[in-house]
């Protein structure tokens, strides 16, 4: 698939594609992006770059469903005071699948704002890696950025690996990270079960929990095909 392009330039837009695997992203003075992401059928790998500018802001909503390997690697820039990156997925990886997510975001200037959170679900002997680093350079005082990863595995064979890093070369700033790796809690299914739930819907309501919040930001027709991938890999 050819690289995809958006450039904003003191505009305000909110952008949503399906099976997304290049994209390059450029957003200056002043604008102001709400881009939502898909894939339910792409290549393996994944390539995703962007530039913030000053007094602009970007906020990624991204959910995988791809029923293949997957290996993401997502860079963003803020490049000038009053940039801010917002970054959300949600992946759901399953039989002996392989996903790779490494994101990084690079403060290059001070006052700049970012914030990443990654969730997975693991399944059968499928494995999940959250990795990249927010890194804040020198002289980019009074910024703040932070990493948070959740992932539940739910079998014996999958893996989850969470590996968020943080970089910071300026005293001046607020940097926080997180990391979660658990396995289904047993106690949590036998409540359902207990509450007339199958063994299935109980499992499928615990992926709705972690998964399910992203959901809400896709085109309609996008939260049913949502709905279809979650319920297929049961």
């Amino acid at each position: 698939m050819s690289e995809q392009i958006i450039s904003l330039n003191n505009e305000n837009k909110e952008i949503e594609l399906v099976d997304c695997s290049s994209l390059k992203v450029d957003i200056k003075n002043g604008s102001n992006l709400l881009l939502k992401i898909v894939n339910f059928n792409v290549d393996e790998n994944i390539k995703i770059n962007g530039e913030i500018g000053k007094d602009s802001s970007i906020k990624v909503i991204y959910a995988d469903f791809t029923q293949d390997n997957v290996n993401a690697s997502v860079r963003f820039l803020l490049t000038n005071e009053g940039a801010k990156a917002e970054w959300m997925l949600a992946t759901l990886s399953e039989k002996n699948q392989n996903k790779v997510f490494d994101v990084s975001f690079i403060h290059e200037v001070g006052h700049t704002v970012a914030s990443m959170n990654n969730y997975g679900v693991a399944k059968d002997s499928s494995k999940i890696v959250f990795s990249g680093v927010n890194h804040i350079k020198e002289h980019a005082k009074e910024s703040k950025t932070s990493q948070n990863a959740k992932i539940i595995v739910f079998d014996k064979a999958s893996q989850g690996v969470a590996s968020p890093i943080l970089k910071i070369d300026e005293n001046d700033v607020s940097a926080s990270h997180g990391a979660v790796v658990g396995q289904l809690n047993n106690e949590h299914m036998f409540y359902l079960m207990s509450r007339g739930l199958s063994k299935n819907d109980a499992k499928e309501l615990i992926i709705r929990g972690y998964l399910q919040p992203i959901s809400k930001y896709f085109s309609s027709s996008i939260q049913q095909k949502i709905e279809s991938s979650i319920k297929e890999a049961l």
